[in-house]
């Protein structure tokens, strides 16, 4: 902690590209935040495919945002699984009321929906056309009309509950689904030696969650089935995202390189380097006329500067200035659609050019002053 507050705390050769943990504080609040990218509501490259590329590739944590997000989901899903037995409960009860309803008549309680098959319902009709014989016309209208509008109401109720099981967008969750997914995570991330044991989990909070699994009678599932049992950890995993939120904006919003796309900078522009200043010293020392001829040099020297520059700050200014773009895995981009980020980017490359030129016009002026002495 000591080295970290005197590394933010004395000025550093690239101050001006390089941005300090007071800068990075104050444009937290004009930049979305933790949640917003877990909910997916940002734009890259402040994103959460971006979020998860750098814990994976640069801070070895995507397994704690794996553990978040799958947690999240099981939440959600156990909503909708409580949302859906409300609301049989409440079907339930509405059937039962309407069972123990006190019929007017015998007749007037027979419905084409108290028959099981058409034959009983065939059989009823003839009944009552028999015992019906002598009633008026308009009775045994009236009646034949009853009959037929009790039939259509049940096909017309049936026929609207079948097309709305069937426009439902997403399967209905049960008691077996919820029970698999929260075993999978407890599997997959809390046990030792799991495929992606969190290992940043402290021993309390792991004890306890195994303790409530442990605990569940075989016949009672009561507990399996709700992801409450993870949610002191979704919390305390969510602590330790906030704290590895700022490294996140300090690598996708003040750079657009990934790490492996700087390191193979770093050795382009030393070998440049070594290249452009051999080339110079030859022509400098075998006194090579004319003059002209040194500015060859400067082609690897100020492509060695542009690399190493890039490497150093992990940000191509060409990249920003004129294609509009950030690198999210090696040599594979997305567009800057963040517009608060798209200016600071913007911004930085114009003062990393202008040291850029700033060093190789002093390289340019250094070598042409020389003169030329055969060795």
């Amino acid at each position: 902690m000591e080295k970290l507050d005197y590394y933010h705390s004395n000025p550093h050769p690239f101050s001006l590209t390089t941005p300090t943990r007071e800068h990075i504080v104050h444009l937290l609040d004009q930049l979305p935040s933790l949640e917003e990218v877990l909910q997916r509501q940002s734009r890259p490259p402040v994103c959460l495919y971006n979020y998860y590329i750098v814990l994976r590739d640069r801070l070895q944590m995507e397994t704690l945002l794996d553990f978040w997000l799958d947690v999240q989901q099981a939440e959600i899903l156990h909503r909708r699984y409580m949302k859906q037995q409300t609301k049989k409960q409440n079907n339930n009860k509405k059937s039962s009321s309407s069972i123990h309803k006190t019929p007017q008549s015998p007749m007037e309680s027979i419905s084409a929906e108290s028959f099981t098959s058409q034959s009983d319902l065939l059989t009823h009709m003839l009944l009552i056309q028999s015992r019906n014989h002598s009633i008026s016309p308009t009775t045994t209208k009236r009646s034949t009309m009853a009959t037929s509008i009790t039939a259509h109401s049940k096909q017309s109720s049936a026929s609207s509950i079948t097309s709305s099981i069937l426009s439902t967008p997403y399967h209905q969750p049960t008691q077996a689904d919820m029970i698999d997914t929260i075993e999978r995570i407890y599997f997959r991330y809390i046990v030792p030696h799991a495929e992606k044991e969190l290992i940043q989990l402290p021993a309390v909070l792991r004890d306890r969650i195994i303790k409530s699994f442990n605990q569940i009678p075989p016949n009672n599932t009561n507990i399996m089935d709700d992801p409450k049992v993870f949610q002191h950890a979704k919390q305390y995993v969510h602590i330790l995202l906030q704290s590895s939120f700022t490294l996140f904006i300090r690598y996708r919003v003040f750079m657009n390189l990934t790490l492996p796309q700087q390191i193979i900078r770093l050795a382009a522009g030393l070998f440049s380097l070594l290249v452009g200043f051999s080339l110079e010293f030859s022509l400098i020392f075998l006194n090579i006329s004319p003059w002209s001829k040194r500015l060859w040099g400067l082609i690897p020297v100020t492509f060695g500067i542009y690399c190493l520059g890039s490497s150093i700050c992990g940000l191509d200014p060409i990249w920003v200035l004129f294609f509009n773009i950030s690198e999210t895995t090696t040599f594979k981009f997305n567009a800057i659609k963040q517009t608060k980020v798209r200016s600071i980017l913007r911004r930085r490359s114009i003062n990393l050019l202008s040291v850029m030129v700033f060093l190789i016009t002093i390289i340019l002026m250094i070598f042409c002053m020389i003169p030329g002495n055969r060795l």
